[in-house]
């Protein structure tokens, strides 16, 4: 019975190596071929990315003397209107220091994706300027559009929030949002449940954001995390189960597909040519492949699909905390 002698050695390699790159190597390559195929790919999941922030620095000239007053309306023209260059080569004048020079510069650099920068200059602005509102939220939406997430929920904090932008003060709601976004991207359930608490869902301007936010707490904190193991089972007994399991079905189809294929040869050559024909061994040792590949990419796949699912909410996340701020502000 070479078959079989060969079946227990290649189940015993297993065993030995564990999961090991080797194995892992082995194991993912029938995967990749199903997960690849016209039906597999039906479950690719588009995941719009958060442009990455840029970390070189604009190097602005010193203070000027020219006034500002006169090429404000035209800045803020440039940048409504997405010209970022030609704003960003306007705001290297030689303008004369001032909180409104710092706000713009800000924007500049925000439009720019320089994240850190523009937040420095953001933070420049007092709390007092009539820009103090918008620089404040602007660098908070800054932190977290680069991943800082702490830092940007110490600064909405109760010590670290000026009066004007706590829970308690006029922008009391739109806190709220942002407390409540960055809990969410923290997975800090308490603060969630505290700020949400807030919400009103009155007010248009951030009605969408606290509804999408909510669904996106409902999903984190509340749904049942699925888990590998299962996955796993499932395919071992039902070739693509996992995948569907997981979430992923045109994967699922294919695997299903593909190792019901391959059986089916395996089983018309069994019939034809018996068990130890060269064609029986080499379709039952490639179904024996893709059945096993099966279970370990049904095993993978749950912490992928985990994954995506949650660079897709942490993106509407970040989105919904900057989106509110262009008709707030406006």
């Amino acid at each position: 019975m070479p078959h079989r002698i060969l079946s227990l050695l290649f189940f015993l390699l297993l065993v030995s190596q564990g999961v090991s790159g080797q194995i892992r190597g082995i194991l993912g390559f029938p995967d990749r071929v199903m997960s690849s195929s016209r039906i597999g790919r039906t479950s690719s999941r588009n995941i719009p990315e958060i442009p990455s922030a840029d970390t070189s620095r604009i190097i602005f000239p010193p203070y000027g003397t020219k006034p500002l007053a006169g090429d404000y309306g035209f800045f803020n023209y440039l940048v409504d209107n997405g010209l970022s260059l030609d704003a960003k080569t306007l705001i290297r004048m030689p303008y004369a220091k001032s909180d409104t020079l710092d706000f713009l510069r800000a924007k500049v650099l925000f439009s720019e994706r320089k994240l850190s920068q523009a937040s420095e200059y953001f933070s420049k602005v007092p709390a007092s300027s009539p820009f103090g509102p918008e620089s404040f939220y602007y660098r908070i939406v800054s932190l977290s559009s680069s991943g800082q997430y702490d830092r940007a929920a110490e600064l909405l904090s109760p010590q670290g929030a000026p009066p004007a932008f706590s829970k308690d003060g006029p922008y009391a709601e739109w806190t709220a949002l942002q407390s409540a976004g960055l809990a969410l991207l923290r997975g800090d359930k308490d603060e969630w449940t505290r700020s949400s608490s807030a919400f009103t869902f009155e007010d248009y301007t951030l009605s969408e954001s606290e509804r999408v936010l909510s669904e996106i707490a409902l999903s984190r904190f509340e749904s049942a995390p699925k888990h590998a193991g299962v996955a796993a089972l499932a395919s071992a007994i039902v070739p693509g189960a996992g995948k569907l399991y997981a979430g992923r079905v045109g994967e699922g189809v294919a695997a299903f597909l593909t190792v019901g294929s391959l059986g089916a040869i395996t089983a018309e050559n069994w019939n034809r040519h018996g068990p130890k024909d060269w064609r029986t061994i080499v379709a039952g040792s490639l179904c024996a492949v893709f059945y096993l590949g099966n279970i370990y990419g049904s095993y993978l796949s749950v912490s992928i699909e985990n994954n995506e699912h949650v660079a897709a909410e942490n993106t509407a996340i970040v989105y919904h905390l900057h989106i509110p701020l262009r008709s707030i502000f406006r």
